[in-house]
């Protein structure tokens, strides 16, 4: 083959045989280009961002909750949050009740009789236990009426009673005054109806503070009614609902905002390079969603799920913010989807010419730190897991960038392996 000459420039510092000549763009055409992308792209996204605040009002109104952008978003947003941390307290509560409300121990008529004696005894001298038997002491400690006593005596601390103590405090019966109406239990005991001449009856019932508190807790977490993120402002609701509006407008305005910065990347590029861009966009869109729904639906539930599962462990309760909350859920899918143009970028620079498939295949273990880093760094939050969480997906994509790079070669790339066969033959 002859070697083709490198064109040379004139005296006014132009390449006269350069075919690229009327293509070519000055810097002032570049800002002068992003600023028209730029423009273009914010009247998108605030087109989404009005056509969600009208759906949200129109679904307020018809009171559809499932009706618009914004405020189905929300609940959607923190969804993960809201049934991971009702789901770790009602195990909390389930736990706990297995190990501390067990059956209480069963005393036969003739130890209850001795208790009631002692009791007797003890309230004949004044609530003063000095006149009882050893034997009859070490009964009388271990009855609610003792240990109550001691707990008074000690201005109600319970770090005054042992474990035993507390144990037999949990599991006795206090009065608690209830109102009954007398409809149903006329009906049940078989009573005329005009016989009964009160509607309601006040009863005092025993009822085991610990045991109702358990059910109580139980049934919080059944009918759902608790929300477990919570904001310490009044303004914070209002911002909140705000960010999501912008993501939600984001994600919609995608097709367009990916558009407009795959339109700009292609206008400082010659025209043979341009045809790449044109097959970038179609990819980068699915991409992009794809990266979206796989943090909002998978990464962020197990991300949750697994920092409850150290606050279990280490016996802490959380009170989550809902701002801080969606600082991670806002931020998260947003660089997920952005990271998920690895191997586009990948492809894009195997097409021009600048890396090929065996140097991003030498070159894995410095993109393994750089990914590892950049998790790290871009992830909101400081824990291990959600940086991993982004950096497995990131290598992954990575490894099929590679392959699509060796399996569908650029073209100069196939154009030198058949001329170095030529040189060969």
């Amino acid at each position: 083959m002859a070697a083709t000459s490198r064109p040379t420039k004139n005296k006014y510092g132009e390449y006269p045989d350069d075919i690229f000549k009327d293509t070519r763009m000055s810097f002032g055409e570049h800002i002068e280009e992003l600023r028209v992308r730029m423009f273009n792209a914010i009247k998108w996204l605030c087109f989404f961002l009005v056509i969600g605040f009208v759906l949200d009002g129109v679904g307020d109104a018809m009171k559809n909750p499932r009706i618009g952008v914004g405020k189905p978003m929300l609940k959607v947003i923190t969804e993960p949050v809201e049934s991971q941390v009702r789901d770790f307290y009602y195990r909390r509560i389930e736990k706990v009740a297995r190990e501390k409300l067990g059956a209480a121990a069963t005393a036969t008529s003739e130890q209850k009789r001795e208790t009631l004696r002692i009791l007797e005894k003890v309230e004949m001298a004044g609530g003063k236990p000095d006149d009882l038997t050893p034997d009859e002491l070490a009964i009388y400690v271990k009855t609610p009426q003792a240990i109550q006593r001691k707990l008074e005596a000690n201005n109600n601390s319970l770090t005054a009673l042992s474990p035993e103590e507390i144990t037999i405090l949990r599991l006795t019966p206090v009065k608690m005054p209830i109102v009954l109406p007398t409809a149903p239990l006329a009906e049940a005991l078989g009573l005329p109806a005009g016989q009964v001449k009160a509607k309601e009856v006040e009863i005092e019932a025993l009822v085991v503070p610990a045991r109702f508190t358990h059910l109580t807790n139980m049934g919080e977490g059944l009918l759902e009614n608790r929300q477990y993120l919570s904001t310490l402002s009044v303004q914070e609701g209002f911002v909140v609902y705000f960010k999501v509006s912008i993501l939600c407008s984001i994600v919609l305005a995608s097709p367009f905002l990916l558009y407009q910065f795959w339109a700009f990347v292609g206008a400082g590029l010659y025209p043979h390079e341009r045809q790449h861009i044109y097959s970038m966009f179609a990819p980068s869109l699915v991409l992009f969603l794809a990266g979206v729904v796989l943090c909002q639906f998978i990464v962020l539930p197990g991300a949750v799920k697994a920092l409850l599962g150290f606050n279990e462990w280490l016996g802490l309760d959380p009170e989550i913010r809902l701002r801080e909350w969606l600082g991670l859920a806002l931020v998260l899918p947003l660089v997920f989807g952005v990271s998920f143009q690895t191997p586009l970028l990948m492809v894009f620079l195997n097409r021009i010419g600048v890396f090929t498939a065996a140097d991003y295949l030498s070159k894995w273990r410095q993109a393994f730190m750089v990914m590892a880093v950049f998790a790290a760094l871009i992830t909101p939050t400081p824990d291990v897991i959600t940086m991993l969480y982004m950096f497995v997906p990131m290598f992954g994509l990575y490894l099929l960038g590679i392959a699509v790079c060796h399996y569908f070669p650029a073209a100069h790339e196939a154009l030198e392996e058949a001329e170095a066969e030529e040189v060969a033959v």
